[in-house]
């Protein structure tokens, strides 16, 4: 048996740009089809939903606290007039922070110039204008208006207490 030392053996090693380039594209077609199906507008619409009410419902048990505290809401101490569809006011958060009913960081969310604020007889009532579908269906479910009151029918408001 003789043995020829320039036999050239032929192994693949790796694979071919036409291999790679189909890999690529299939990926490639998979991120855009899991892309459009998590619809990422949609999701950081919901999460500034989500702070905004987590905001709203913070800032309302800060006012519940301060009113249980004091006998009268920020606006009242400040000499304000009561809220009816009034944006939360900074000086009204200020004069929670000085009261330690929230932390001062708190005054630093940018949440303040999209919640409404309404007192209706004994209730106090935050509201605001949702971004996201599924906030949005939730708010014309519950049909409110800005004010909190009932009767929406569209463009309704998601509103701290339900």
């Amino acid at each position: 048996m003789t043995s020829n030392k320039f036999q050239v053996t032929s192994k693949k090693h790796g694979f071919t740009l036409i291999e790679l380039l189909i890999v690529i594209t299939i990926i490639g077609i998979l991120a855009v089809a899991v892309l459009s199906a998590i619809n990422p507008i949609e999701q950081i619409r919901r999460a500034t939903d989500q702070g905004l009410e987590s905001d709203a419902a913070e800032a309302l048990n800060a006012m519940e606290r301060y009113y249980t505290a004091f006998f009268e809401y920020p606006w009242d101490a400040l000499g304000e007039a009561d809220p009816s569809q009034t944006l939360v006011q900074g000086s009204w958060i200020t004069e929670l922070v000085n009261k330690g009913e929230v932390k001062p960081q708190f005054a630093d969310r940018d949440s303040w110039d999209s919640i409404y604020t309404t007192l209706a007889g004994s209730v106090v009532r935050l509201c605001f204008d949702p971004a996201s579908s599924s906030f949005q269906e939730q708010a014309d479910t519950a049909g409110k208006n800005k004010d909190g009151s009932s009767g929406c029918t569209s463009n309704c408001y998601v509103c701290i207490p339900r």
